[in-house]
């Protein structure tokens, strides 16, 4: 919408309302008389002065809801939660000049309450004194909208009826017309348009448009708006367009380059002997003027001040070109011829934080060409570096180039705060280990996704993802300024790859023998053993290994080694303790007095022993102790009883190195 602030304009003859766009039709028409009621503010609370005494048979009311038998010039009605006499008038926003062009606005319309009256009331009357033709057709209109909402009347409804007439100026009826059956209320809030083509009897230099509402009784959905009450020419339709551009109706051009603008016309059949005539307007379609010479099909001009200018081209009977009121028209062509641009700017939106969005701002122009630091470059209005770092502060320039070619520059600064934000290393671990992750120095730290991460809150945490993982850091600095990096975590295989070994934990002097068996986890793919004997095997079920073992040999460390297919490893170690002895005995007496010799009853040297269960009883058949672990051994005592000096039977039971079950059982003195 337009927001500029207009005044108002009445005459009581032909009255334009006029804005840059006035030129503006839908329907091209040589208008020879207005009345549209003139131009108001963009308040609409705003009422119009009242209209000549004489125009028009209603009492002028300065509300915007006129009472009933009166009238006020308005440009839109109350909205719904002001609306007039509880909600029985539409909220209309625009008047019909706005409806047929949208970019006229706060266009003035005549607002009737109507009531009930036993005789005819005129809406608006004037006298119209112009050089007319007696041999062209005219054409007389108005258009009204029902302003009442739809309702159920008791009694109705009630449409107003109109009576349209052309009077010459002593009262003589030229035509006439009405709206029978009346105008109805509408949800479709548009304005109706009637009238009647018309032409002048010999000797008629006056004209009196006459608008009247017919006597009636009306109640009910009978309130009403006019708009546009006048008289235009009407014959064969002129077409115009510029050379090469058929679509085209505002040519804009630089005043720079001198450019030469061609428009071109006709006009349809029609006349006998028709006649041209080019028009130009420097007033936005206020007053037009006749180009002398511009007698053409053919219209050009080079065009090197700046300005604007409209174009249209007339036609008629060869005998009336002369007279403008006899006159068909074209639609309005413009040529914006453009300066300079001096009403130009260039900003952004800094100073900002690295990583928020960085936004440049040019006004003034039809097109941008942005340039600035790190190769910058953009051709909208409306720039944006998304990500920006430190590194973009710096001056920026915009070309700006109007629709013409025109073309200017301007520049404007960006201050960019905060910190460059990293995050490292991206790497790539095998599942179960753990990386330490770091990034820039700041005040606070949130690292996301937090699962897998010692503390999301500092800014050097351990993670130990289960799968490949982007981590992101958000670092804020002490100016509230926040950024985010990411590091990459590709976790190789599925499956942690876990080695282990288990089998013979002891060796006996002189010579012996061990069995070893892999227990790793994983999806293992290469196997590596070292047996610390000599002996490696590359198989995941090595064969028994035998030692020598030399007198000053006291341990041996079997090495594992694994790999997945990702490259994923580990390695697992199992100790061989080297004893002297390896014969299993349990002893015949032993003396649990504290004094480090003798104090305890177990089976002696069970290295090599499996599965094996050693029971005391006292001689009355009591079992009194009981282990699985020979090296578990009895002090003596009974639920933290001492027992007493006896003879206690001692069961011994276990699976030997050669995989025999043996069973021994025996006695053994308790001294105390």
């Amino acid at each position: 919408m337009l927001l500029k602030d207009y005044k108002y304009y009445f005459l009581p003859l032909a009255i334009l309302k006029c804005s840059i766009f006035c030129n503006a039709q839908i329907t091209p028409a040589n208008i020879v008389y207005l009345q549209n009621f003139g131009q108001g503010t963009s308040d609409p609370n705003i009422v119009g002065p009242p209209i000549s005494k004489g125009f028009t048979d209603f009492t002028y009311s300065n509300l915007v809801c006129p009472p009933a038998g009166s009238y006020s010039l308005v440009w839109a009605t109350p909205p719904p939660d002001q609306s007039c006499f509880g909600g029985k008038w539409m909220f209309l926003t625009h008047d019909h000049d706005h409806e047929m062009n949208p970019l006229l606005d706060f266009g003035m319309m005549m607002l009737v309450n109507d009531t009930s009256s036993s005789s005819n009331r005129i809406v608006y009357v004037d006298t119209v004194n112009k050089n007319f033709c007696y041999d062209v057709t005219y054409k007389f209109s108005f258009s009204v909208i029902n302003i009442d909402v739809i309702t159920q009347c008791t009694y109705g409804p009630d449409f107003p009826v109109f009576e349209f007439r052309i009077e010459d100026d002593s009262g003589q009826l030229i035509k006439k017309d009405t709206t029978r059956p009346g105008v109805a209320a509408s949800t479709a809030k548009k304005f109706s348009t009637y009238g009647f083509d018309f032409t002048i009897p010999n000797g008629v230099t006056t004209l009196v448009p006459k608008l009247t509402l017919l006597q009636g009784t009306y109640w009910c959905e009978e309130d009403f708006a006019v708009d546009d009450i006048m008289i235009t020419t009407n014959g064969p339709k002129v077409n115009i367009a510029f050379d090469n551009e058929p679509g085209t109706v505002v040519k804009s051009v630089c005043f720079q380059q001198n450019e030469t603008v061609s428009i071109t016309g006709n006009m349809d059949a029609f006349y006998q002997n028709p006649a041209l005539q080019w028009q130009q307007s420097i007033d936005s379609g206020i007053t037009w003027t006749d180009i002398p010479g511009a007698t053409t099909a053919n219209y050009s001009r080079q065009f090197s001040t700046p300005d604007s200018f409209l174009f249209r081209l007339s036609g008629a009977e060869v005998v009336n070109i002369g007279n403008p009121n006899c006159r068909v028209v074209s639609k309005n062509l413009r040529v914006e011829v453009d300066g300079i641009p001096t009403n130009i700017s260039a900003t952004n939106n800094s100073p900002v934080c690295t990583g928020d969005d960085l936004i440049f701002n040019a006004s003034g122009g039809a097109s941008y060409i942005w340039t600035g630091p790190n190769g910058f470059s953009d051709n909208i209005q409306f720039s944006h570096i998304y990500s920006p770092a430190l590194k973009d502060s710096g001056r920026y320039y915009v070309e700006i180039t109007t629709l013409g070619g025109c073309i200017t520059r301007d520049s404007t600064y960006v201050t960019m705060t905060g910190t460059d934000v990293y995050a490292s290393p991206d790497t790539s671990i095998c599942k179960g280990d753990s990386v330490q992750l770091k990034t820039s120095a700041g005040v606070t730290y949130s690292w996301v996704p937090v699962y897998g991460i010692s503390n999301p809150s500092i800014n050097d945490p351990m993670v130990k993802p289960d799968a490949t993982t982007v981590y992101s850091a958000t670092v804020t600095d002490s100016h509230g300024c926040s950024d985010t990096a990411n590091v990459l975590i590709k976790v190789l295989n599925s499956t942690a790859v876990k080695a282990g070994i288990s089998g013979s934990d002891f060796l006996c002097r002189p010579y012996d023998s061990a069995s070893f068996k892999n227990i790793s986890a994983g999806n293992i793919t290469k196997w590596s053993w070292n047996f610390d004997n000599g002996q490696k095997d590359s198989t995941s079920t090595p064969s028994i290994q035998y030692y020598s073992i030399p007198d000053n040999e006291d341990g041996y460390v079997v090495r594992l080694a694994i790999a997945d297919s990702s490259g994923c490893a580990d390695t697992a170690y199992h100790t061989l303790k080297v004893v002297n002895n390896c014969y299993i005995a349990v002893p015949s007496a032993f003396t649990p007095n504290g004094d480090g010799l003798n104090d305890y009853l177990c089976p002696l040297n069970a290295y090599e022993a499996t599965n094996l269960i050693f029971r005391v009883y006292n001689r009355y058949g009591q079992l009194i102790f009981e282990t699985r672990d020979w090296t578990k051994k009895w002090d003596g005592t009974m639920k933290g009883i001492k027992q007493a000096s006896d003879v206690y039977v001692w069961i011994l039971e276990y699976i030997d190195v050669k995989g025999k079950k043996v069973f021994q059982k025996g006695t053994s003195v308790l001294i105390r």
